[in-house]
């Protein structure tokens, strides 16, 4: 047994193991388009958001159980996502203390159980994968899963068709309006099963370093490993995000310095072949992507971001420290495209405190793991989980990020990767250090054969 009352094998004696049930997560959260949900509950009823309520509630029952001697140790990680909780639970008890419409209370509800799903998530992650092969097997299935949606974007690109919407599961029904084609300048813009290409983008930048990451050190074979980057990087352009683009460039930033000569050099290679198949296969897309950034000033989207300021501090004042409750700033009050300043209005200076606060300690742990292990994977895996955490914080700032569940999942879902990475590397450390001090005796102990 370890320290959660798991045996060796892996399997909890509800019949559950951790990784098995984030495996399932995953599929869930990839392949299942983000806008079906079970009807009753709302944005809080996609299968993966359920998931994650059951995930947290096996965590709570497995820690009732435990006795003094098999507590998890104090994590960082963990406590930053308590602090997260705290304050928009602090929020809920602000609104349910002011007057609300139905609707609003209905919001503010279901916005506490999705929060509750993405901290079930973090925790089953950080306390619930016993070793690193069983977080590596997650990596894994999150990353094809990615890959799949990435191919069928880049079909959605070529046939200018969404397809998604064409999908029927028993018991789920579409939230709203079926995922559709998007376009801009005349070019269609590929959303995968995501709800939007935006969510779709930012989605694939962030498991991006992960992919990249079990291309150079997994043992499979190359074309297991090399084939969910190539799907990707094809699907990054099509989506024609400026959030994805700053996504790549952050991604980019973070691990190539961490990389040898050899890796950037093969990096800057692939890039340029990259960009020049893109110029050559879709003529125009190039120019559209470069206005993105050089016409910032005529984009409606972006000058709407600019114009939210001023009210979004107007409405924030109103409640500064724990806001006006969490999710009951209705998308059409107004959407933001902003999550600090959507936060700010619904959990007040505490709530992006806190948030801040769970980015900070995401990164900062992951990156002194990269520093002060002599594991080459494990230090891969960290600048990876670090560049993911990374382009989620700049993502918050580009959109309203939790309002799109794969965005968010998956965030919580590396925080809480950080967190198992840094117990079984801390693990490693002391067992190396035992090994340092106990050599294994030369003589034969009395009475023991010769």
């Amino acid at each position: 047994m370890n320290t959660m009352g798991v045996p060796r094998t892996g399997r909890h004696r509800y019949g559950f193991d951790g990784a098995t049930l984030l495996v399932i997560w995953t599929l869930l959260l990839i392949l299942v388009p983000a806008n079906l949900v079970v009807a009753p509950l709302g944005a809080a009823g996609s299968p993966a958001e359920l998931l994650g309520l059951v995930a947290g509630a096996w965590w709570l029952a497995t820690l009732l159980n435990r006795t003094q001697t098999q507590l998890m140790p104090i994590d960082p990680v963990r406590i930053a996502a308590t602090v997260f909780f705290i304050a928009i639970l602090l929020s809920y008890i602000a609104a349910a203390t002011r007057p609300m419409e139905a609707i609003e209370t209905s919001a503010a509800d279901r916005g506490l159980l999705i929060v509750v799903s993405w901290l079930g998530i973090t925790v089953l992650t950080s306390d619930g994968i016993l070793a690193r092969p069983r977080l590596d097997s997650v990596m894994r299935v999150l990353v094809a899963a990615t890959g799949l949606a990435a191919l069928l974007g880049v079909i959605q690109f070529v046939t200018d068709r969404a397809f998604v919407e064409e999908l029927l599961i028993p018991g789920l029904s579409w939230n709203g309006s079926p995922t559709s084609a998007f376009s801009r300048n005349g070019l269609a813009r590929a959303s995968g099963t995501s709800t939007h290409p935006i969510e779709f983008g930012v989605l694939l930048t962030m498991i991006l370093p992960l992919a990249l990451h079990l291309a150079f050190t997994d043992a499979r074979s190359r074309v297991l490993r090399w084939w969910p980057v190539i799907a990707i990087a094809a699907a990054i352009p099509v989506t024609m995000s400026r959030s994805t683009f700053l996504g790549l460039a952050l991604v980019l930033g973070i691990l190539m310095p961490t990389w040898s000569k050899r890796r950037r050099r093969f990096a800057y290679l692939w890039l340029t072949v990259g960009g020049l198949a893109v110029y050559s296969a879709v003529p125009g897309l190039l120019g559209t992507m470069g206005r993105l950034f050089t016409n910032i000033s005529g984009d409606g989207s972006a000058q709407s971001r600019v114009d939210s300021l001023d009210i979004a501090l107007h409405y924030a004042l109103q409640h500064p420290l724990t806001g006006r409750g969490y999710a009951t700033f209705l998308p059409r009050y107004r959407i933001f495209d902003n999550q600090y300043l959507g936060l700010l209005i619904e959990a007040g200076v505490i709530g992006v405190a806190a948030l801040i606060l769970l980015f900070i300690t995401g990164i900062s742990v992951a990156t002194k793991i990269r520093r002060t292990t002599a594991v080459p994977a494990e230090a891969s895996l960290a600048a990876a989980l670090t560049a993911t955490v990374a382009v989620a914080a700049m993502a918050c700032a580009a959109f309203d990020a939790f309002g799109f569940p794969q965005v968010a999942g998956v965030l919580f879902f590396a925080l809480g990767a950080i967190a198992a990475l840094s117990r079984t590397t801390r693990r490693h450390i002391q067992q190396e250090m035992r090994s340092d001090f106990i050599a294994p005796s030369t003589t034969p102990e009395v009475g023991s054969p010769p």
